[in-house]
């Protein structure tokens, strides 16, 4: 049976990890709407400088399909993202617990 101090130092480190999941899931969602900025502009560059409709077609075609995806991917790291602050929450509560329970059994002893 674990203590309840390495329960509570399991606790935060799990904390630690969810925060660190949600950082780099908004890292993700920032860069590739970005990236999405980034490709919209340099379509439209494209479509000033060589005024090809061939060309802009498929490039028009290449981008949805990118956004598609990056839209997908977005809602997918949001609904991950909504997990791991629920977990948080959750793993926030339990270390609450725990340091009453720690602190209720001092009282005792």
């Amino acid at each position: 049976m674990q203590s309840a101090q390495e329960s509570l130092a399991e606790l935060r480190a799990a904390i630690r990890y969810c925060e660190n999941a949600i950082s780099a899931a908004e890292s993700t969602i920032e860069s590739m709407d970005f990236r999405q900025q980034l490709a919209k502009q340099q379509a439209m560059n494209k479509q000033e400088s060589t005024g090809r409709e061939v060309a802009l077609t498929e490039m028009v075609k290449k981008l949805e399909a990118t956004n598609e995806t990056l839209v997908i991917d977005n809602d997918n790291l949001n609904r991950e993202n909504a997990k791991l602050r629920e977990d948080k929450e959750r793993l926030t509560a339990l270390e609450v617990q725990l340091r009453d329970k720690i602190r209720e059994l001092k009282e005792q002893n």
